[in-house]
């Protein structure tokens, strides 16, 4: 209860004076799709071999939006979006099956005040990251592996923003849904962005505590510079997650996070994450990205060992028209000790994202994709 009387002190700061509403809801989607060769895939067999397939693109996960708002006076406005996501290449539900996994929440925003969202949304996390990475964060185990170890949605959270000028503030909160705990299977974040052309720079702390009070926290930074056609990018962000730390064995808002689990461990694991990479807008149809991520992990499984995972990538993308790109991308990934997964006795980020290598240590894939934004 003492979490929503704020909340609704703050919602009521909204509601002053009156004016006849204005709504406005557009429809909105992306189909994103990719032809990939890669090796040392896993076979249903066990065994290792290279793989020629559809599967969802490379740049962005599909999706189809609905996001509207509706203006209740001069300085305020209602504000909702209904975002499903599928797989391209076979028409199935994203994120879980749930039917709006993508985001689904609705608030208030005030040209002072700020904005007040609740329900599932982006994590803080995710949200400051993708600001300094070339790609946005990716949508390929292989270039977006970074994500798993922050999360990407969550349920149940009220979200604020607001911008002072060059600065902007967002601060998360996703209670647990416990019984007598504010604490037990929680999410809370804060971050701190300041863009003053042609550069920008951003700070972010995050903690999740499971069922059994297990914790997994991380705090990074990141920038970006922009001169003439290219953009540069670097962040680095450390994630620990105590022994045993689970997203499973709560029922509150970490079930559906995408956040690796550290259940099996009776070690506190440590990744130190880096990514650098830039953009060179080369025409106004032509844009090169390069990349590289590298995670230095400590105890990695009870096992006590140490491990590390680094890919580099490389993506053309030639803009068809509007709406409309065709993209051609490689990426190349090496894996040492512990994050050479063993089946059960590793948890490899890979293997968390159902993209484990088998015992192998590296792993090339060739991509040619299509989009259409709409």
């Amino acid at each position: 209860m003492k979490h929503l009387i704020p909340a609704a002190i703050f919602s009521a700061a909204f509601i002053t004076g009156s004016a006849c509403a204005q709504s406005d809801v557009s429809v909105y989607g992306v189909f994103d799709t990719m032809i990939r060769s890669s090796d040392n895939e896993i076979n249903p067999d066990g065994s290792r071999g290279n793989r020629i397939g559809m599967e969802q693109g490379v740049l962005q996960g599909s999706r189809l939006g609905f996001k509207g708002t509706e203006q209740i006076d001069d300085a305020t406005s209602a504000v909702f979006a209904l975002e499903m996501g599928f797989l391209s290449n076979n028409g199935s539900s994203d994120q879980q099956g749930q039917l709006f996994g993508r985001q689904a929440y609705v608030g208030l925003k005030n040209t002072t005040w700020g904005e007040l969202d609740v329900g599932r949304q982006y994590g803080v996390a995710f949200d400051l990251l993708g600001n300094y990475d070339p790609l946005g964060m990716g949508n390929l185990p292989e270039n977006a592996w970074q994500l798993f170890l922050v999360g990407v949605r969550f349920d149940h959270t009220l979200k604020y923003t607001n911008s002072w000028g060059p600065l902007k503030a967002e601060v998360q909160y996703s209670p647990g849904g416990q019984t007598d705990s504010d604490l037990l299977g929680s999410t809370s974040g804060l971050g701190l962005i300041y863009s003053e052309k042609p550069l920008s720079v951003g700070v972010f702390v995050q903690r999740s505590v499971d069922a059994n009070a297990r914790a997994a926290t991380m705090a990074g930074l990141g920038g970006a510079w922009q001169f003439d056609a290219t953009t540069v990018f670097l962040n680095y962000f450390r994630a620990q997650r105590d022994s045993g730390f689970s997203t499973d064995s709560h029922g509150g808002a970490l079930a559906n996070t995408s956040l690796l689990s550290n259940a099996a461990n009776t070690l506190r694991r440590t990744d130190d994450v880096t990514t650098i990479g830039l953009n060179y807008q080369a025409t106004s149809a032509t844009n090169y990205m390069l990349g590289y991520m590298t995670d230095s992990v400590k105890n990695e499984s009870s096992l006590g060992n140490d491990g590390k995972i680094s890919t580099a990538y490389a993506l053309v993308d030639y803009s068809l028209s509007k709406n409309t790109d065709m993209y051609f991308s490689l990426d190349y990934t090496i894996l040492s000790g512990g994050e050479i997964d063993q089946g059960a006795l590793t948890n490899t980020v890979l293997q968390f994202a159902d993209s484990g290598m088998g015992g192998a240590s590296n792993r090339l894939g060739v991509v040619f994709g299509v989009r259409l934004r709409f």
